[in-house]
Order: structure tokens, then C-alpha cells, then sequence
């Protein structure tokens, strides 16, 4: 159906009915509580016709949508598949009209009664003017309304939409966003398309000024031909990033059981990826480090990058992940090699690109004064800094500390000023080179926590981290490819 502005409302409601409200707490899926969780100001009716007159999670209980003395902006149905069509005809005696279908059992069961059910939910839908998400799907997750219908919730809104026909594939990218800085504006999860589809949200967040980056996941589409024309549009003004799901043979029929969705040839969607410039990524891991790139790093369209990290091994394995990706790795110019070769000396290093600097870590000094010429050299676009954690702690007399709590905050000490260094240089250079960081493992004595104390820090100074090199390179590769793209589209 096309997109209907009215379905704004359900955006930020004041009133929402939960139709299906359970008496007992259910092992999942209690969205009564989880609106009151996340702290949702608005007016929460539990719609229970064997609850009428009690209160569910202190709330009183209603019988139908009928009964309920107000106006509902937003109907979320619980109730089970057979239960769904009698509700929406209460929704259109109750002029309801958006509505959340969080049901499954219709069409992706593959079986005639569910398929029967779907066409009852259409056909009732198309009669009522009812604006359906669903079935069979976790519908919106607002942060700025406190709208959700998930266990956890992130407060903190940002520039991120995400479009998902998985719920699951949502909500982890919810909980898992935050941890690398991506917060959001809007998520909807929309299943089987009985109503709106990806093609009608698509649409209203191209014109949303609340959202600047689109993330998609999709296993189907009705109209192949509107969605590339439409994402062909958006994706000049707002990336789009889209991970298709049902690409081979048993993704294929994984999703015609998920969501009832034909996976659609592969051949098929290379070329929608073509045509719209749209940026492809194919896991979730992959969706958050690209995401967090477009956040995090300024507009380039150079693919010259400078790795810098410590170990032999690690300078060849980085050269060939740079190589498949599509980056390059320029031989830096002569002033900048002679500049690092007056104060790193030559035991254990490889002053070259990649350059293999492992004991400029030991020294905060020695490694700014190692960043400096670097970003200032012009054939580099991008710093790629490989970062074994440990040696933020390598140097330390470890031997001689016995007391554990001096140990520790001798660690906590070196680790702050390196943290603040790079986080310092990121911020302060004046050649604007974005520098990216690859937190690994190892590199020296272990200690609790650091990684992700790491990651966490850098995160929230607007620096990206990425927990491999093969996941860094990627994501600046496809960041790079969307950003050519574009340029080309433009002349």
C-alpha cells in the first residue's frame, strides 16, 4: 500500500492499547511492562475481555478497543493468529486505524489456514483503511517517544534508522549498536508486509530529518523495480546501507519460512546494488562496522590507506587483507620515511608501509610523534592503526610490582595516557586524516577488561574501533566505494 502520512501519529503516540495483555508475566514479550520500562509517557491500555475491570502491571483492563474512553494511536496485537481478524474489525469499530501485528502464524507457516489468515488481515486492512505493520514482527522502537516493544532499551536517540523484516536481526542491532556509538531514530520491524512494507518506510525516512543514515535488512519485496528507482534517490542525499538475506539456496528457503519472503536471485540483487550505489553488507557485524564508519569518518573517496601496528607477520597479513578489499598501501614519500627513520630505530621495525612501529607503543611520545608525519604525508587518506592492547602495559616493571592494587593503577595510569593521546591526535590533526582503530589481542600481560574499556573510550570520543582488520578494511572499502559512487553520479 502507499505510504499514508496519518501513520505519523503511531511515530510518537500518546495512546497505545496492547490487545492480549496478560494477567501473568509472560517469558517473553510483556509490552505492557516493556513501555513502562522504558518509561513511555503516554497512556497504556491492557486490552483483556477476561481481564475487564482488573489491572494488569497497575494499569486498568479493558474488554475491547471499544470500551477504551480515548481516541488509541497505536494498537498492539498479541492475540493468537485466529484471534487477529476479529481484533482488526474491532480496530475499525474503534477507528483505529495503525497497527502493530506482533502475531506470527499466517503466511510464513507455509500452510493453508496461516496463508487464509493473511489474506483475512489484507482484506480487512484494504476495507478498514487500517495501516498495518506485520504480522509476525516486533513493529517500532522509538527512542525519542520511549516507544518500544523490546526487553532492553537504549534511551539515547540518534541518526540511524533501521528497516529490519527480521525482529531478531533488530533487536540485537539495537543492543549491540550502542556498544559502538549507533543510536537510533527510528526501527521498524515489519515481518510479513501484510501492510506497510520496506518501499513505504523507505519513503518516509528519506524525508525524516530525524534520520541520516538508512540501514535495511530484507528477505523479500513486492516491487523490485520501485524500490531500486526509490533507494537510487535516497542513497544521494542519505546512505543506505542493505544486507539482503535469502541470497542462495537455503537462504532462500529460510526466509520463505521466516517471513513468508521470496529470497529473490542473487544475479538479480548484484545489479540492484549497481544501479542504486547502495552499500551491500552481509552479516550484522558487518552492518555495525560500516554504520559506525559513515558516523564516525568524514566524506573521503581515497582508498590510500597507512597501516601501522607492530609484528612482521601482522605488516604482510595486513597487506593482503588491504589488497582484497580493494585499499592500497603507497610506498609513503621520502620525507615522511626519513622523518620516522631519525627516531625509530631500525631493531625490530619495518619503516615502510605497513609499517611495523610495535615499539613506538611503549612510548606515548614516540607514538604521536610516529602519527604526526604520517597523516601529514599526501598520498595517505586514511591511518589504519592495528592495536594489540597489551602493550599499552608491555614496558611496565611487572616484576617489581607485587602489590596488586599498585599494579593496577600503574596500568590504569599508562593505559589513560595513551588512551588520551590518541584519542587527543584524533581530534587535533590538522591534515584531517581520519584515524580508525583495530583493537587486538595480545601484545603483552593480559588485564581484565581492557579491550572493551578500550573500544568503550574511543567510541565515545567519535573515534571507530573494530575488533579485526579484515572487519576494518572492509568497512572503509565499501565506505570508500559509496563515496565514489556518488562522485561519479554527480558528473
Amino acid at each position: 500500500m502507499a505510504w499514508d502520512p496519518n501513520f505519523e501519529v503511531a511515530f510518537h503516540p500518546r495512546t497505545v492499547a496492547v490487545v492480549g495483555a496478560s494477567r501473568e508475566r509472560p517469558l517473553w514479550g510483556d509490552f505492557v511492562l516493556n513501555l513502562q520500562r522504558a518509561g513511555f509517557e503516554g497512556r497504556i491500555y491492557p486490552i483483556n475481555p477476561k481481564a475487564a475491570g482488573e489491572e494488569i502491571r497497575g494499569l486498568k483492563a479493558y474488554p475491547n478497543l471499544v470500551s477504551v474512553p480515548e481516541p488509541i494511536d497505536l494498537v498492539i496485537i498479541t492475540v493468537p493468529a485466529a484471534s487477529v481478524p476479529a481484533v482488526l474489525e474491532d480496530c475499525i469499530a474503534a477507528s483505529a486505524k495503525n497497527i502493530h501485528i506482533f502475531t506470527a502464524g499466517f503466511r510464513e507457516t507455509g500452510e493453508e489456514q496461516g496463508i487464509e489468515l493473511e489474506r483475512q488481515v489484507r482484506e480487512i486492512a484494504g476495507r478498514g483503511g487500517l495501516r498495518i505493520v506485520g504480522p509476525n514482527c516486533m513493529g517500532l522502537h522509538i527512542p525519542a517517544a520511549r516507544l518500544t516493544t523490546w526487553d532492553v532499551f537504549d534511551p539515547k536517540p540518534g541518526p540511524v534508522s533501521f528497516l529490519s523484516q527480521s525482529g531478531g536481526h533488530a533487536g540485537l542491532f539495537v543492543g549491540d549498536g550502542a556498544r559502538v556509538g549507533i543510536h537510533f531514530s527510528k526501527v521498524v520491524s515489519f515481518g510479513n508486509c501484510a501492510g506497510l512494507d520496506a518501499i513505504d518506510f523507505l519513503e518516509y525516512m528519506a524525508d525524516d530529518p530525524e534520520t541520516g543514515i538508512i540501514c535495511m535488512y530484507m528477505e523479500g519485496v513486492g516491487d523490485g523495480r520501485k524500490l531500486t528507482e526509490l533507494v537510487r534517490e535516497v542513497n544521494r542525499n542519505k546512505p543506505v546501507i542493505v544486507w539482503k538475506g535469502g541470497l542462495t539456496e537455503w537462504g532462500a528457503k529460510a526466509a520463505a519460512c521466516h517471513t513468508g519472503a521470496l529470497g529473490g536471485q542473487k544475479e538479480v540483487w548484484d545489479a540492484f546494488y549497481r544501479q542504486t550505489g547502495a552499500v551491500r553488507v552481509d552479516s550484522l557485524d558487518e552492518l555495525a562496522d560500516v554504520t559506525m564508519t559513515f558516523l564516525h569518518v568524514p566524506p573521503l573517496q581515497g582508498r590510500r590507506i597507512a597501516l601501522m601496528g607492530a609484528g612482521g607477520g601482522n605488516s604482510v597479513a595486513g597487506a593482503d587483507v588491504c589488497a582484497r578489499e580493494g585499499l592500497e598501501l603507497p610506498t609513503l614519500t621520502e620525507k615522511t620515511l626519513n622523518e620516522l627513520r631519525s627516531f625509530i630505530p631500525p631493531e625490530g621495525t619495518f619503516i615502510t608501509n605497513p609499517l611495523d612501529i610495535g615499539i613506538v607503543l611503549r612510548d606515548v611520545n614516540l607514538l604521536l610523534r610516529a602519527l604526526e608525519p604520517v597523516a601529514a604525508d599526501p598520498l595517505i587518506d586514511y591511518i589504519i592503526f592495528a592495536l594489540p592492547v597489551g602493550l599499552f602495559v608491555a614496558g611496565m616493571p611487572f616484576d617489581r610490582l607485587e602489590d596488586e592494587r599498585a599494579l593496577l593503577e600503574a596500568a590504569d595510569k599508562q593505559y589513560r595516557l595513551a588512551m588520551d593521546s590518541l584519542i587527543g591526535f584524533a581530534h587535533r590533526n590538522v591534515h584531517k586524516k581520519p584515524l580508525l582503530l583495530v583493537l587486538q589481542v595480545g601484545g603483552g600481560p593480559p588485564l581484565p577488561g581492557m579491550r572493551r574499556r578500550a573500544q568503550r573510550d574511543l567510541i565515545a570520543a567519535g573515534i571507530p574501533v573494530y575488533l579485526t582488520l579484515e572487519r576494518a578494511t572492509r568497512a572503509v572499502a565499501k565506505f570508500a566505494q559509496y563515496h565514489e559512487h556518488q562522485s561519479k553520479a554527480q558528473h
